[in-house]
């Protein structure tokens, strides 16, 4: 999918001043230097046939919603907005409204963030909804 390889091709070629990199430890962390280069891996997979479109094509499917911020890098993230809060039936073909539910499935990306009004970045980890997918529904007992 190209929006997801977008970030590759952003930081090509791409020289930062510093990149200190953000941590929940209690280590103090070093004071950065302003000479380091972030160099990234400009391998780009092609997905097999049968993994596009699965958005549409899912039990639970979704859409992608954009968001961009100047002093991000990737600049634009992409995240999966569910179409329904119910699933579709495999066997119907219909929305199944008691028994399965439509949920998002998150992972965290790492992403940098410029520091304002300088050139060093900072990196940290965002959660991103990457898809939709069937649980069954809560109850009582569950």
């Amino acid at each position: 999918m190209q929006v997801r390889n977008s970030a590759a091709a952003f930081l090509r070629g791409v020289f930062f001043s510093a990149l200190r990199v953000g941590s929940s430890s209690d280590e103090q962390a070093p004071t950065p230097t302003c000479d380091s280069i972030l160099t990234f891996s400009l391998e780009n997979k092609v997905l097999p046939e049968s993994s596009r479109n699965i958005n549409s094509r899912s039990l639970s499917p979704w859409s992608w919603r954009s968001t961009t911020l100047k002093d991000q890098i990737p600049s634009t993230l992409w995240e999966a907005e569910c179409s329904s809060t119910f699933c579709s039936s495999p066997d119907l073909g219909q929305t199944d409204h008691q028994n399965l539910n439509s949920v998002p499935v998150y992972q965290n990306i790492l992403v940098l963030n410029r520091r304002q009004n300088e050139s060093c970045y900072t990196a940290s980890y965002r959660s991103v909804a990457v898809g939709c997918t069937c649980v069954r529904a809560k109850t009582s007992h569950s």
